[in-house]
Formats: C-alpha cells, structure tokens, sequence
C-alpha cells in the first residue's frame, strides 16, 4: 500500500493543462485588418478605395467576370483598422503584432494569419526586407529585449517529444552545456541571412515581466505542402527538400501539434533568425505568371515561451511541473489562392494550387460553421480534420487565446474576382469569436512574495562588496538573537556600610542565572524536538526513496513503452500514408493505361483492316508476277542440272589422267629438284627466313616438276598456301629468357617423346590455383597454360598459353596472356582415303612424310595485330 504522502506527490507530478478555462464564458471576436499593396505600375487602375481608417471601398470593373452579376454595385467592407499602402512595418508590428506578445510575455497564446491572393504582399508583411523589416524578426527583437535578464541556463527546460517540458537540475542542464560544447567546437556554420538582419532601431520592452520568473525560448518551423506537414528544421543537408512528413496529435491538455517536430531552445534573436533562414531555405518556392517567388506551401513560424517561478530564496527554478506556464504565438504565413486560367499552370504548380484552394476554402468552411454554431447555438460538426492547416489550429478556435488576421489586397482592376472573395471571407471571419484566456498567477497561490528574485540580487551584491579588502574596516552590529536579561546596573561602593548594593547586584546575578538556566532547558527541549524531527524525517526520505525509485522503475518501462507504441504508430502511419499515395497513384495510372490501351486497341482494329484491303489488292495485283517467277526458276533449275553434269564429265577425265600420269612415270627426281626439296624440308622455323636463298622462297605451287604438282589439280594447288613462315619473335626454348615460369598442367600430362616436346627449366609446375601466392610470387614473371585434347580427326592435339603475370594494386597478380603454342601429333596408321586427301595437302604445302610420327606447331599472338593470320611449321621425329 502506498502512504497518503506518496499519492499526494504523483498527483503534483502530473502534465498539468496549458490555462484554466474562463468559466465566465468571456470571447474577443478575431480581429482582422486589412494592409493594401502599393500599385505597381501607374498605368494600372485600381478597384479598391479607402473611405475611413476601418473601410474600403470595392468597385467591380467591366473587365471582372463578376461585373454582371453584381449589376455593377459597390461594395463596402469594414475591418478592424485599415492599413494604406504607405504604412510603415512598424506601424502594422504596433497595432497587430505588439499585443499579441505582450500576451505571450503574460502566458496567452496568440495566432496570426496573413491571408491574401498571390503576389499581395503576404510575405513582405510576414518578413520583410533587410532595412524594412516585418512582424516575425520584430516579434523576436522584442521578446528577447523583454527576457534578456530573466532567462534560464539553456538546457534547465527540456522538450518531452509530447508537447511539454521537463524541469532539469542545474547539473544536468550543466552537463548537456558541456555535451554541446564538445560536440560544436569545431565551429557551427552559419545560416544567418543578411537580408533578414534588423537595422539599428530602438527597440520597446513589453511592460509587466514577471521578474521572479526564469524564462526560455523555444522555436519550430514548419511546412503545410500538398497537405502534408514538413519540418523545416529537421537535421541534415540545408538545401535538401526530401524531409520525412510528420503527424499531428493532440497532447493531454486537448492541444494540437506536430509530433516529432524539431524545437530549437534561442538565446538570442541572432540564433533565431539563423533558425528561421535555415528553415526558408528548405521552404518549397517556384515561379508563376503572376508572381516570381510564389509560396507553394502554408508556413508556421512558432514561438514557444517557457516559465517558472524561482524558489523562496530567489536563484534556481523551482522542480515540479505543476508551476510551469506554457504559452505560444505562431505567426502563419498563407499561401495565395490562384486561378489557372490566369497563371497558366501546369503539372506540379497546377496540383499544388488545387491543394493549396482546397486548405483554404476548408478553412472557410470551418469559420463559417463556427459563426453558425456561435450565432443559432447549434452543435454541427466542424470539419478540423479536412486540412493540416484547420487541425493544427483547432485549440485556438474551441480553446483560448487571441487570433488575428491580416488581409493583404493587391487593388488593381485586373485582381478584382479574387480579391472580392478575400473579402467575404474577411467579412465571414471577423464574426467569430475566441474565448479570452485567463491568467493565474502561481507563485502567490503557494505563498511566494513577490520581489524576491530582486532582493537575492541586492543581498549577493552587497556580500561583494563586504567582500573587498576596502569594506573590512567597516564596524557592523548584527545584534543578539538571544539575551540573558538586561546589562548590569551601573552600582559604587563608597562605602562599607551599602550592603543593598551588594544584595541589588546579587539579585541581578541570579536573575541572569535563572534565565541561563531556562535557556539551557529550552535549548534542550528543541533540540531533542529537532532530533525527533530528523530521525523522522529521515525515515520518511529513506521510505520516500524507496518508492521513488519503484516508481522511477515503473514510469521508466512506461515511457519505453509508450515510446515503443508511438514509433510503431507513427510508423504505421507513415506507412499508411504512403501506401493511400501510392493506391492514388496507381489508380491513376490504371485508369490512364486503360485509355491508352483502349486507343491502342482501336487503332490496331484500323490497321488491321487497312492492311487486309491492302493485302488483298496486292494479292490480285502480283499474281500473275508470283506464277511468271516460277516459270522462270524452273528453266534456272534445268540449266543447272546440265552444267553440273558436264563438270562431273570434265572431273572423271581429268581423274583418269591423273592417275595414268601416275603409273607411267615412277622415277625419281633430279638431283637438284631433290636438293631444293631437301633444303626446304630441312628449314627449321626458328631460323630467319630472310637468309633463305631466292628459290626456297618461292611458293610450292611454282615448282613445275615435282610429282605432287602432276598429282594434283590445279585448283587444289593453287588454293594451298607457299613456304610455310616462321615466327621469329618465338623461340622453341621456352626458357630461354632465364625467367620464372608458373607452368600449369593438368595431373596426367601424356608425354609427346618428340624432339619438339617443351621443356621449360626454371619453373614452378601447378595442377590447381589453390591460392594467390601460386602467382603472386617476385621469382614468377611467366605463366603457361598447358592443356591436351582431340581434335576433330581424334589426334592429339596440345595447346600452350603464355603470358606476363603482372602485379595489381591490391596486392595480387593478373595474367594478360600475349602468345598461343599449338602442338600436333599425326597417327602414320590412319585410314587410306583420309591418307590420299593429307597427302595432296602436303604435297602442295613442301612437307616430307616418314614412317614415324608427326607434329604440326602454331604460333598465335593474340595481342599483336601484324601476327593475325596462322603460321605452320612441320618438323620429324
């Protein structure tokens, strides 16, 4: 069971709500004013005129679509005060903006829109310009001016991610002053605009600061794009537009916001007008007809003001949330309604102006059922929850606090339709009306007297100056907390006979023993008291303890799982969002491939049809060309026929005098046809050929008097190719450069015992590439690639790839493979037929045949472009 003492401190430690409700029902109306725009041309005629400082004039002209409707009738339209187009900026701060910080400083909430067509002026009243500023650099000027010696120690208030505060000890604020030092301290960029820098102007104090207060600074920045809620201060890129969109709740005072958004803590106007540019960086802005820098988006600057009291002594903020007051102004910036026929809008600025004509006219129809429900006391439904815009600003509508509006008009002729409805709606808007909101003051409901910030001040000020060495001389009287009784009487002895002197002092002295004595009794008395007091109340701090620390336990689980919770929310929402976006699109896309498909499909038909006319008239047209082509083809084939025969004749002559030439003339050659046969058949390939006498160079085809050359036809001789030619840039001893080779052949090499089998000294020998170290190696510079196969005779047949190993950057080795090594051995049993067809080849190409085996070598550099074509050399066993 928990003590009484205990729920009483969870009930202080609860979210208190944002004001007390005015239970005497006390409504201000929204207060709208009206700044007109100077005409930019002279040329242009203007359809508004000022008749008093809180009227104007609106004349429809014969241009305006409008014009017969209206039967050409003026119309008046009455504001809380109206602004001509040479007001000052400080003028319209005074009267609309001024107030409404003045209630900020005072803990009210204040809401201000700048409602207007595009191109009015909505911005340059909002921001202004660099030596003109507007209301939102003023606001902050004159807040931190107000505060500048009130404010806390940055970190003492901390955001709670659910639109409260924590309170923080001075420690830990300390410490995270420190993490943000250490984190910064290379140096933060600055984002600061000098467009957006205040010129030197004097600057008021709000009158009425609660000095026993301390107070903090706290601003966010957002954006209302295609109805979907942007932080603009979110961290990352400052240029970058792709933010995450945010969600909007309501907290445990009924109070709407953007949860997740970023809340900077200011200490100065310097630091938020850098938040503010950094912000209007990442706002979405784009070019229109009618304006060159047009909002495509509803902007939310918010200015939240933290305080608390400070404790009986008058130094630190007293720690519990009950005593915090929480008040906000956010400052709107509208963007301007469009109509396309006049902007001319297309594809992404056509969809954001229907999004941003819907938000407004939702936000009409919320005013207007507000009216409705105010003026018959009905209790119809008011739709917040069509726009981000309407559901972010419900409280200030069913809650507390002040709305203002400025209606900025552009007064040229051509702006008319517009501008009347701006007009109506500022009409509509100025009927409703916002309960006031009530101030309590805290500190002297718990019993705080006020003044006591300032009289810590003055005590430590006068503790200094005791404290310096000319003030040590300075002689203070504190006087007695306690006394034995009054100072002795001033009594003489002059002579021995005045002994009721002596009994006078006597008394005296016991008077004062008395006293002592009761002194002593009632010191003791109060300190058992007090001792009794501590025991106890060191019993109840260790219980108190006991508890806390459960309750810390439990309300630590909580928030994990309620933070858990909202991630998977927020999440799901997300998702959810994104997956409505994406059904709407694809349901787009659907519906427009179904058209294209449908065209498609017409259009196909058409041409089907076309294509069948045509083909049936070209079918009629070219049939009797189709019947003469077959004729023709036929009488081709037929002569055809004929001189294939007569070459089959000619073949089988020319066969039977081959082969009479053969057995009439069986003797040997000359000797010197058969020293010349002899030499080129001795030519070794690794020779250079250009030391070769002029007749061995001479092709095959040229001898007359060779038996091969009777033998074989002339076409059979004419298409062999001459002397075969050596490659002198190969040598046959592949280690005849003296480097290291890395041979890789495979595990049962079959062994060529031929004069030409290469030998390779000097070499690694690998069957498989387990590691990188096989190649990666300083000795090995070479690599060969053995391997052996048939070919398509079903002799053997061994291929050598060569290459330079070549190290990476990486610490490995590549292979770039420069020459290709063919070997060939012939079986002298093949069969006769296949024998009589090598044999004419051989005969024709100048090589000898023996009775032991041969080997055919080829040579081919990929890498090199004069090496292309094959060269053949063959040598005997």
């Amino acid at each position: 069971m928990k003590s009484a003492k205990s729920k009483q401190k969870i009930n202080e430690m609860r979210t208190p709500a944002r004001s007390k409700q005015n239970l005497n029902g006390e409504r201000d109306p929204v207060q709208v004013f009206c700044r007109l725009r100077p005409m930019q041309r002279e040329s242009d005629i203007a359809c508004m005129k000022i008749i008093s400082p809180t009227t104007v004039l609106l004349t429809p002209p014969a241009t305006a679509l409008s014009y017969r409707n209206e039967n050409n009738k003026s119309m008046k339209y009455t504001f809380k005060e109206v602004f001509p187009p040479e007001t000052p900026q400080q003028e319209v701060f005074d009267k609309v903006a001024y107030p409404l910080v003045e209630g900020l400083i005072k803990g009210k909430n204040g809401l201000l829109f700048t409602y207007g067509v595009t191109g009015s002026g909505k911005t340059f009243t909002m921001t202004g310009e660099p030596h003109n500023c507007g209301i939102l650099p003023r606001c902050l000027n004159i807040i931190f001016k107000t505060i500048n010696e009130c404010q806390a120690h940055k970190y003492v208030f901390k955001p709670d991610k659910m639109n409260m505060f924590e309170i923080q000890s001075e420690v830990e604020a300390m410490l995270e002053r420190q993490q943000e030092l250490h984190k910064f301290k290379i140096g933060k960029k600055n984002n600061s605009n000098p467009d957006l820098a205040m010129a030197s102007m004097e600057v008021t104090k709000v009158e009425g600061l609660n000095e026993d207060n301390q107070y903090a600074v706290f601003v966010s920045y957002v954006e209302v794009y295609n109805n979907s809620v942007f932080d603009l201060l979110e961290d990352g890129p400052p240029m970058t537009k792709n933010l995450p969109a945010k969600i909007i709740r309501e907290d445990a005072a009924k109070n709407m916001y953007v949860h997740g958004v970023t809340e900077i803590e200011i200490k100065s106007a310097e630091e938020a007008f850098d938040a503010f540019y950094l912000g209007l960086k990442r706002k979405r802005m784009a070019h229109t007809t009618l304006n060159a820098e047009s909002s495509r988006s509803h902007s939310v600057f918010t200015i939240r003001l933290v305080q608390a009291p400070v404790d009986e002594v008058g130094e630190a903020v007293i720690q519990n949330k009950k005593f915090l007051s929480i008040s906000q102004i956010s400052l709107v910036d509208l963007a301007g309604s469009e109509r396309t026929n006049r902007t001319k809008n297309t594809g992404q600025r056509l969809r954001e102006a229907g999004n941003i004509n819907k938000s407004l006219m939702t936000l009409r129809t919320c005013l207007e059922v507000l009216r409705e429900n105010q003026a018959t006391g009905a209790n119809n439904m008011v739709p917040y929850r069509e726009s981000k815009i309407t559901h972010l600003f419900k409280n200030f509508f069913e809650g507390e606090g002040q709305v203002r509006m400025i209606v900025c008009a552009n007064p040229r002729a051509e702006d008319y339709d517009e501008t009347l409805q701006v007009m109506r709606f500022a009409e509509m808007a100025a009927e409703v009306e916002v309960t006031k909101a009530q101030v309590n003051d805290i500190a002297a409901s718990i019993g705080l007297v006020s003044g006591r910030r300032k009289a810590n001040r003055l005590f430590a000020t006068a503790r200094d100056n005791l404290a310096r060495p000319d003030a040590k001389e300075l002689e203070l009287d504190l006087g007695l907390v306690y006394s034995l009784g009054p100072d002795f009487p001033s009594l003489e002895l002059n002579s021995s006979q005045a002994g009721h002197i002596i009994k006078e002092l006597m008394a005296h002295l016991e008077m004062r023993l008395d006293r002592r004595e009761t002194l002593k009794r009632s010191k003791a008395l109060k300190d058992e008291r007090f001792r009794a007091a501590l025991i106890d109340l060191e019993k109840e701090s260790l219980e108190v303890r006991g508890e806390n620390a459960a309750l810390r336990g439990q309300l630590a689980a909580s928030e994990r799982r309620i933070r858990a919770l909202e991630d998977r929310l927020t999440a799901t929402e997300n998702e959810s969002t994104s997956n409505k976006r994406k059904l709407n699109e694809l349901t787009e896309y659907t519906s427009t491939l179904k058209r294209e498909l449908q065209e498609k499909e017409l259009q196909l038909s058409q041409n089907k049809l076309e294509k069948e006319k045509m083909k049936r008239i070209l079918e009629r047209k070219y049939n009797h060309k189709i019947a003469a082509e077959h004729e023709r083809a036929k009488e081709i084939h037929t002569e055809k026929e004929k001189l294939r025969n007569a070459i089959e004749d000619k073949e089988n002559r020319l066969r039977i005098i081959a082969e009479a030439l053969d057995r009439g003339d069986m003797e040997p050659k000359n000797t010197g046809e058969f020293a010349a046969q002899t030499s080129v058949r001795d030519y070794t390939p690794g020779s250079t050929p250009r030391a070769l006498p002029a007749h061995l160079l001479t092709p095959f085809s040229s001898v007359p008097h060779t038996r091969e050359t009777r033998d074989t036809p002339a076409s059979a001789v004419s298409s062999r190719r001459g002397v075969a030619v050596a490659n002198p840039r190969h040598r046959r001893s592949l280690s005849a450069d003296g480097r290291g080779w890395i041979e890789h052949a495979p595990n049962k090499l079959v062994p060529m015992g031929t004069v030409m089998k290469p030998s390779i000294v000097n070499s690694k020998v690998v069957n498989k590439l387990t590691t990188v170290k096989d190649i990666a190696n300083a000795k090995a510079s070479k690599y060969c690639l053995i391997s052996q196969e048939q070919d398509t005779d079903g002799e053997l047949e061994t291929k050598l790839y060569k290459g330079d190993v070549v190290p990476t950057c990486g610490g490995g080795a590549q292979v770039i493979f420069n020459d290709v090594e063919m070997l060939k051995q012939f079986s002298p049993t093949r069969e006769s037929n296949r024998e009589t067809r090598e044999s004419n080849t051989q005969r024709t190409s100048g090589c000898a045949r023996h009775s032991g085996k041969r080997r055919e070598t080829t040579h081919s550099p990929p890498q090199t472009p004069s090496n292309t074509s094959k060269k053949q050399r063959v040598d005997d066993d």
